[in-house]
C-alpha cells in the first residue's frame, strides 16, 4: 500500500470503483520486482519482500506474479478509498507544478493558470 498513483491515474481515464485483493504466495515463489521503469528483476517473493522492506523509500516498487492467483490464496478483497496518494509526484507540496507542456497538458484541471505563472 506504498504506490497509490496508479489509482489517480486510472480515475482520470474514466475507472471509478477500485477494489485492493490481498493474497499470499509462498516464500520461494518465483516473482519479478521492479522500481518505476527501471529493469525488473527476478527473485523469489521471501527477497522482493525483503528488499522493498529494507528500503528507505519503499514506494514505487512492483511486484508481477507470472501466474494466475488461485481462490486459495486469496485472504481479503476490500474497497479502495478513493483519496489516496499524491497530487503529482510524491513529496511535491511546497514545490511548484512544472509548466512544461509534457508535465501539464491543456485541458488539466489548473493548467492555464500553471501556465500563466511561468509566462
Amino acid at each position: 500500500m506504498l504506490t497509490h498513483q496508479w489509482g489517480r491515474e486510472l480515475r482520470k481515464s474514466g475507472y471509478r470503483t477500485t477494489v485492493a485483493v490481498r493474497f499470499r504466495v509462498p516464500d520461494d515463489e518465483p516473482v519479478t520486482v521492479s522500481h518505476y521503469n527501471r529493469k525488473p528483476v527476478s527473485m523469489t517473493a521471501a527477497k522482493a519482500a525483503a528488499l522493498i522492506r529494507a528500503h528507505p523509500d519503499p514506494r514505487g516498487y512492483e511486484v508481477f506474479l507470472p501466474r494466475a492467483v488461485r481462490a486459495a490464496e486469496i485472504h481479503d478483497v476490500r474497497h479502495v478509498s478513493g483519496v489516496t496518494g499524491w497530487r503529482h509526484m510524491p513529496d511535491a507540496h511546497g514545490t511548484p507544478p512544472c509548466p512544461n507542456p509534457c508535465c501539464v497538458t491543456r485541458g488539466e484541471y489548473g493548467s492555464r493558470k500553471i501556465r500563466a505563472r511561468a509566462e
